[in-house]
């Protein structure tokens, strides 16, 4: 096989289209913080490139928002270590969760069809503008030198963020979970031609999934609500009270998933 692509657990794939086959490979992180966990660094990251060479000439690596987890560097200095970057590329996506696992089922559908690692990555470049996510955490993961540390944020002071450029911006003030619902709406009324739609939540909530199903039916004839809860990872860094919403925006006549 000639491409690979390399993710980890802050992506989170759609139940739909699950299967990636063998084009994915996934490293786990954050799996508790009570366990002093950290995020893997440059020996680790050579290590998988090492024993992904062996099937695969060369290697995209994808990594969540560096803003919010903060791997992008660490996967680079390995490479440049390893042998440089001319078969492995690293790429900031600026998303998360639903957002980061698209990408990857889409590089991976690309290298499936013959698309070589530059081809690939100035597809997912283009991808990448039209990706949308919203995400009212219980808490915001704090890292210091790769550690993973607890969080005191309080759930009740934290405002609803968007991703902006791979950093969490302030989106609206959130005064009560009806209120929340009702940003969540209007965030579906922003889009005029969804291609994907995700809605991802911990497993302690009270916003449950049917009113935003019914209200992008109602925008939307025909589109696949896609429900996802939070892996381990996420929970870990976001808290089980955390939701969401990914969509990705089709541009024009284009088809942003082939």
């Amino acid at each position: 096989m000639s491409l690979c692509i390399l993710t980890n657990t802050s992506a989170i794939f759609s139940p739909a289209s699950a299967s990636s086959g063998r084009l994915i490979r996934v490293m786990p992180i954050g799996m508790g913080v009570e366990k002093g966990t950290s995020l893997p660094g440059p020996e680790e990251f050579q290590d998988v490139f090492k024993d992904m060479e062996r099937e695969y000439k060369s290697i995209l690596v994808l990594t969540a928002s560096e803003h919010i987890i903060p791997l992008t560097n660490t996967a680079l200095k390995a490479a440049q270590s390893h042998g440089g970057t001319s078969k492995i590329s690293i790429l900031d996506t600026q998303q998360l969760g639903p957002g980061l696992g698209l990408l990857a089922q889409i590089a991976a559908r690309k290298a499936a069809a013959g698309a070589g690692l530059a081809e690939v990555e100035e597809h997912l470049r283009s991808v990448i503008p039209y990706l949308f996510t919203i995400i009212f955490p219980e808490k915001l993961p704090v890292f210091e030198h790769g550690n993973l540390l607890p969080s005191g944020n309080d759930p009740a002071n934290l405002p609803i963020f968007s991703l902006e450029e791979g950093q969490l911006s302030v989106y609206k003030k959130v005064r009560t979970q009806r209120h929340l619902l009702e940003i969540m709406q209007e965030f579906l009324g922003e889009f005029e031609n969804p291609q994907h739609l995700a809605y991802f939540h911990g497993k302690n909530i009270s916003l449950h999934a049917r009113p935003l199903r019914e209200e992008s039916s109602g925008l939307f004839p025909g589109i696949h609500f896609h429900e996802i809860e939070l892996n381990q990872t996420l929970t870990t860094l976001f808290g089980d009270h955390t939701v969401g919403l990914t969509v990705l925006e089709k541009p024009g006549e284009g088809n942003l998933l082939t």
